[in-house]
């Protein structure tokens, strides 16, 4: 992404998004734009891992940054995983059955 568009970004981060992250004690990292227009981001403080950060996502940084940066077609959160860790633990969740919990007294 260019040094223009970066700051841009930040620029409507600093005066739309931030104030109201920091209110909350967290913040937002740009990590890249990709080829379709996607911003990868990475919460941080108390948004990194809430329950609410993808309504936040949705509700504040996408509506502030597509409204006023044409590049941006929508806002991902990067969770630091990437999709062969995600794939391999799926497999280990899913190929050890649930002890059975009905024969276990009180």
């Amino acid at each position: 992404m260019d040094k223009e568009l970066r700051k841009d970004m930040e620029a409507v981060l600093n005066l739309f998004v931030r104030p109201q992250l920091a209110s909350h004690g967290g913040n937002v990292e740009v990590l890249d734009l990709d080829e379709d227009g996607i911003l990868w981001i990475e919460m941080q403080g108390e948004c990194s891992g809430c329950p609410s950060a993808d309504d936040t996502v949705k509700n504040l940084l996408e509506k502030e940054l597509m409204r006023r940066i044409a590049q941006i077609k929508g806002v991902e959160i990067d969770s630091g995983i990437s999709d062969e860790i995600f794939a391999e633990a799926m497999k280990l969740m899913t190929a050890h059955p649930k002890p059975n919990t009905d024969d276990v007294g009180p």
